[in-house]
């Protein structure tokens, strides 16, 4: 199983984003490989960025949903505190956070656009819309 990002989802709905056609590529190609999964969390960003819920349910029916459990919510919260142990006032532990943690939890391979703090997550085995086509990943 493969948990996708919500910056690929994003790009992949949005034909007008940068990144649509390496991440409709991606997902084409994985697709054949592996089951595709999203997480609660996406579906939350989703809801957030105002689409209709018939909509979004439309856009991820192919989709294995995964919800967010306790593991993954102590994983996303300790990796944000590694990452950011100087913080004063605790900003809320980043949708990133709580999907790679979830990834870690589940031991499944993570689709993203996103290459920052990757390192908050080691045991994750991330791939990258741009490198599915090519061989790598």
């Amino acid at each position: 199983m493969i948990l996708v990002d919500t910056s690929v989802i994003v790009a992949w709905l949005d034909r007008t984003h940068e990144d649509h056609r390496a991440c409709a590529g991606a997902l084409e190609h994985w697709a054949g490989q592996e089951q595709l999964a999203v997480s609660s969390v996406t579906y939350a960003e989703l809801a957030a960025g105002g689409r209709t819920r018939q909509a979004v349910d439309e856009d991820l029916q192919d989709f294995q949903r995964m919800e967010l459990d306790f593991e993954a919510g102590w994983r996303a919260g300790q990796a944000f505190g590694r990452t950011y142990p100087a913080a004063k006032d605790r900003k809320p532990v980043l949708p990133d956070f709580l999907i790679r943690a979830q990834a870690a939890a589940l031991n499944c391979r993570h689709l993203t656009n996103d290459r920052r703090r990757l390192r908050a997550f080691p045991e994750v085995d991330y791939i990258f819309p741009d490198s599915a086509t090519s061989g790598a990943g």
